[in-house]
């Protein structure tokens, strides 16, 4: 073999083992360290809807989070604890009745940040 191949050979074993360990190696080694919403909806009823989000927790211990949902303006704050691995299910009734501009905002916090990790706008119309 000519000093060519050799060198040519060399180089993709090189850039397929690269290839390998970019992009198998980060999914396959390692524990997720965050928080998140796994489903969120607004489920529509009769007297107005129900706002569900599913928080997980994969931080590895305990964590706290604090949910924030301001409705036209007016403030609703909860926090609770969910455990490594756990899965916390927030839900949140919104009357129709009392709604003005229909504007709501969704802040997720963990203990102990000032940005939230999630957070989110709905815009809700009032039935006629």
């Amino acid at each position: 073999m000519s000093k060519l191949r050799i060198f040519l050979v060399i180089s993709l074993v090189i850039v397929g083992v690269l290839l390998v360990w970019v992009f198998i190696w980060p999914m396959v080694g390692g524990e997720r360290k965050y928080s998140e919403v796994q489903r969120e909806g607004l489920l529509k009823t009769a007297d107005g809807w129900v706002l569900q989000l599913d928080i997980s927790n994969h931080e590895g211990d305990t964590m706290m989070y604090t949910t924030d949902v301001v409705v036209d303006g007016k403030s609703f704050t909860e926090s609770f604890a969910v455990q490594s691995g756990g899965i916390y299910t927030y839900i949140h009734h919104i009357n129709s009745s009392g709604l003005t501009d229909g504007k709501v905002f969704v802040t997720i916090f963990k203990e102990g940040e000032y940005a939230p990790f999630e957070q989110g706008t709905y815009y809700l119309k009032k039935r006629e």
